[in-house]
């Protein structure tokens, strides 16, 4: 067992030895240098989450003690990481240069302590599937997909991992997840993909809403509404927003959202229209909103991603074919509105 791809010889101390019946792991605190993991932890929550509060939040800790660690790290490296401006930390640039190498090691570190908890469990080899879907999806199309599959593999063991697709796309390339469900193409083209359906647009409103009359809503309509959109800098977005300026160049964006779940909510509540895919959002027609096709039609395409030249495993090959049938179900398109 080794991990010296990812690590140098005093990046991450470990020892396994192997018993008769059980394996026993023991796993010291890693230290790179004088930089432990959990400042290292640290670090990384700050950098993605922007400030010490949201750190605090996201690692269950308090505020005053992500402080101390950041101080604790800054003085052990010699270097000066953040500069403090009025209770902010604005990140200089030698944190961004360390941010990326912090990350891969965290990933590292994730990895080999999933890969010591499924040992322990017994959960190896071919008996666990890790699949990361959109949380839209991962609450509605999922669980009844999943259902079907475990009742022919009783044996194995699924963890869902749901996130939005850059978040996917990451777990899937540091090998969190062995399958991610994804808008195609990817933004990185390092996977092997796999097509699966495509799906129309659709315009979500809440009842009654005026357009609700209409059979199908166009990019001029949307000219006196506040919107809600989705994907910020993803391709699809661009060429919406690029269409807007052209055909409605009055148009406001009142919220950005990063998933079809959040949008359909939020129109719900009146507080904008949102352009989104109709194989997702036909999931939430219980809601008090309407659905209309939306002209001109942005097709979508979806589909699996995993890690490239690496082969499934077989139940893992057939929980892809469970997914395959989404390519067989034609996605309806959004119900037209009064002639």
């Amino acid at each position: 067992m080794k991990i010296a791809q990812y690590y140098d010889g005093n990046a991450l101390a470990y020892a396994l030895v192997t018993f008769p019946n059980r394996l026993v792991f023991r796993v010291p605190a890693a230290t790179i240098g004088s930089m432990n993991f959990k400042q290292m932890e640290v670090f990384r929550a700050v950098m993605e989450a922007g400030s010490t509060i949201a750190a605090a939040a996201a690692l269950g800790l308090s505020q005053s003690a992500i402080s101390r660690q950041l101080t604790a790290l800054e003085e052990e490296i010699g270097l000066e990481l953040f500069l403090r401006d009025k209770g902010r930390l604005i990140p200089r640039p030698e944190a961004h240069l360390l941010i990326k190498d912090v990350e891969d090691i965290s990933r590292g570190v994730l990895r080999l302590r999933n890969k010591i908890g499924d040992a322990k469990a017994g959960a190896y080899d071919d008996r666990l599937i890790r699949v990361a879907f959109p949380h839209s999806l991962a609450t509605t199309m999922l669980p009844a997909l999943l259902a079907r599959f475990s009742a022919e593999h009783p044996q194995v063991t699924v963890e869902l991992l749901s996130g939005p697709y850059d978040a996917i796309e990451a777990m899937v390339r540091g090998r969190i997840a062995d399958i991610g469900f994804v808008r195609l193409p990817p933004e990185d083209g390092s996977f092997d993909v796999r097509p699966l359906v495509s799906s129309g647009t659709s315009c979500v409103m809440p009842l009654g809403h005026p357009l609700a009359e209409k059979r199908v809503v166009t990019l001029r309509d949307l000219a006196r509404y506040d919107l809600i959109l989705l994907g910020r800098q993803r391709v699809n977005r661009n060429e919406l927003e690029h269409e807007l300026r052209r055909y409605a160049p009055s148009y406001r964006c009142r919220l950005e959202v990063h998933s079809v779940e959040t949008a359909c909510a939020c129109a719900a509540e009146g507080l904008g229209l949102a352009i989104v895919p109709t194989l997702i959002a036909r999931y939430f027609q219980n809601r008090p909103i309407a659905l209309r096709p939306f002209h001109p039609d942005k097709p979508v395409q979806y589909g699996i991603i995993t890690a490239m030249g690496m082969p499934l495993s077989h139940v893992a090959e057939a929980l892809v074919r469970h997914l395959s049938v989404l390519a067989e179900e034609p996605v309806a398109p959004a119900q037209a509105g009064p002639a």
